[in-house]
């Protein structure tokens, strides 16, 4: 399984092996965006806790930047990436 883990060390995602997985998140009306907000809004967090640690302000728009190109929002974005595309191709081998 491949997704988004909570802070309780639960795993939440998509199985790339089942159709149903990948349709309930990629599809029409998906949870991958929903989750994308998510990810994005810890990693927009992260930024904030480690400039809380060096002592140093930034801009909301500095977060906002930095949290769109830390490895953890980076990552998701390519593991959703490659999930869509799995699921793009099931949708083609279905027809």
């Amino acid at each position: 399984m491949s997704g988004f883990v909570t802070k309780d060390g639960e795993e939440i995602g998509w199985d790339r092996n089942d159709p149903a997985s990948m349709e309930a998140w990629f599809g029409n009306f998906g949870h991958a965006e929903h989750f994308r907000k998510v990810v994005l809004a810890t990693a927009r967090e992260n930024e904030r806790a480690k400039a809380t640690l060096r002592q140093e302000k930034l801009s909301e728009a500095r977060l906002d930047d930095l949290a769109r190109t830390s490895d953890l929002y980076v990552q998701w974005l390519i593991d959703t990436l490659h999930a869509r595309r799995a699921r793009e191709t099931n949708v083609i081998e279905s027809h």
